[in-house]
């Protein structure tokens, strides 16, 4: 969330004030007046009222005691009056239901709210919709959004359309191109890296596997004949300039074979290679078994305990 002074927040509250020509409300605020939303206010100042107090407004009214019995009998009368499940733009326009703040206060989350409620959230939502709004999050919040994040936000789908798309919410991040949030998911990089011993054995041969080197480090493999380095990634999470920097020293090369496509660091001696491309690799030299779990780790992050599928 963008961060406002509280000056700031002060003279628009008062700006708009002189503009509306009355003493602003909560529903006055936000987009449709160009000014932050009403969370904003609250966050600064505790709560909507004493933001208009300490910008020496008028108080319209004093906010009502609520209980959870009462909001989950008003959501559920507001489900049956509109026809679906209400979002939070429905309560902003009827002042008598309660808000979408109380709603987070009192259940951790709206959606969280209209389960309780025995409403169900629909979110007709593709994979393509949930990569843009998990990217979108990432550029707010300079990081990967934590699920309990995605759950409280009110803007945004739940942990579920996630997980159900993508099979898991990490596996939704790293499609995104993001670091989940642990730096990389143990169980998945492990067995990623015991398919690319396998890949690269099937390509080259012998091969050494966390060869060790005082210079260079612990690479994942290293290829003799080839005097070439593999360090395996889910994706490019980062830039590994130190790595390339050790590893490409006395010319050699260095090859990060990855699931996903994301930040790859530019080098004459470095190549990204991504699960697709090693698929069809694998395919050529008659290993169709390696090229069937390329496309299980691309499209549904590789678990063994999976049913094996078909590749597409």
């Amino acid at each position: 969330m963008k961060k406002y002074k509280r000056k700031f927040l002060i003279g628009s509250l008062k700006q708009l004030s002189i503009r509306l020509g009355e003493n602003p409300t909560s529903y006055d605020v936000g987009r449709k007046n160009n000014m932050p939303d009403r969370s904003v206010f609250e966050l600064e100042f505790g709560s909507w009222n004493h933001a208009l107090i300490a910008s020496k407004l008028k108080v319209n009214n004093y906010y009502r005691i609520w209980s959870e019995e009462e909001i989950l009998d008003l959501l559920r009368k507001k489900s049956k009056e509109i026809g679906k499940c209400p979002t939070q733009r429905d309560l902003d326009k009827d002042r008598l239901m309660p808000s979408k703040g109380v709603c987070r206060k009192f259940f951790g989350s709206f959606n969280n709210a209209m389960r309780e409620a025995g409403l169900i959230v629909n979110y007709k939502i593709n994979r393509e919709e949930l990569i843009i709004i998990l990217r979108k999050l990432y550029s707010e919040l300079n990081r990967t959004p934590t699920r309990e994040e995605i759950n409280e936000r009110g803007d945004c789908p739940s942990i579920l359309p996630f997980v159900k798309k993508f099979g898991s919410y990490t596996a939704a991040c790293l499609r995104a191109g993001l670091t989940p949030n642990d730096g990389r998911n143990n169980n998945i990089w492990k067995a990623w890296q015991k398919h690319c011993e396998e890949m690269a054995e099937a390509l080259y041969g012998s091969i050494i596997s966390q060869f060790k080197d005082e210079e260079v480090g612990i690479p994942d493999i290293f290829v003799p004949n080839k005097q070439m380095f593999i360090e395996v990634k889910t994706c490019g999470y980062r830039g590994f300039e130190d790595q390339i920097r050790r590893y490409c020293s006395n010319g050699r090369k260095l090859e990060f074979w990855c699931i996903f496509k994301g930040i790859e660091t530019k080098n004459n001696n470095v190549e990204y290679v991504y699960s697709e491309e090693l698929a069809r690799s694998m395919k050529l030299i008659g290993r169709g078994d390696l090229a069937i779990k390329c496309h299980q780790f691309k499209n549904n992050v590789f678990d063994e305990t999976q049913t094996i599928l078909v590749a597409n």
